[in-house]
């Protein structure tokens, strides 16, 4: 409820604090043009703007994970070097309050962990919207969650859902390692690339 309808000294006290504290984690999730960005208009998601606008489908996302979660390989073709991948896999540990989040995140390289007991055991990064990819080097497991919109009112319910799944997403990957992989055929319809847009 607004503060001018119902004033009330203590959460007024408590939210100017709370803003201040945390001021910066506020700024950079509202800014200038945020409603076009969470809207999905096509010239922002036409940009390339490293670190803020990455589009992609759930197998695209997994797929590049999956470089991280197989040391640099995919299909036998090397996209990262070990040297990188090892990087990326070390220290992991160092446990810091996120000021955007604000929750401990262990963030190393731009990806983050889950630092709560072994519940999502490896690291990846949750974007704009909710959308999330993960690795898990030492099963050798990549996913990804990406949703079809970016304004969702349950971004966090998806969260909890993509914790609950990674267990099973783990037995599955065992299992098919037991029994032998079956290959998948590609899904979806065909993709031409539009052409040029106007402007």
């Amino acid at each position: 409820m607004p503060q001018d309808i119902a004033a009330n000294a203590v959460l007024t006290c408590a939210m100017r604090r709370l803003a201040h504290r945390f001021s910066g984690g506020f700024r950079s999730m509202y800014f200038p043009g945020a409603i076009a960005a969470v809207q999905g208009e096509a010239p922002l998601l036409d940009a390339e703007i490293p670190a803020a606008n990455g589009v992609a489908t759930a197998r695209a996302l997994a797929r590049m994970y999956g470089a991280i979660a197989n040391g640099g390989e995919i299909d036998g073709i090397r996209f990262l070097s070990r040297e990188l991948v090892t990087g990326l896999t070390r220290n992991r540990r160092q446990v810091l309050p996120d000021r955007n989040l604000l929750v401990p995140l262990n963030f190393h390289l731009g990806y983050h962990g889950m630092p709560i007991g072994n519940v999502m055991p490896g690291f990846g990064h949750v974007g704009l919207g909710g959308s999330i990819g993960w690795t898990d080097p030492e099963t050798g497991v990549a996913f990804a969650l990406v949703h079809n919109r970016l304004l969702s009112p349950l971004v966090m319910t998806d969260h909890a859902g993509f914790v609950g799944i990674y267990h099973l997403i783990r037995q599955a990957a065992a299992q098919a390692r037991k029994r032998g992989y079956q290959p998948v055929t590609p899904f979806g319809a065909p993709y031409s690339e539009p052409g040029a847009a106007a402007g």
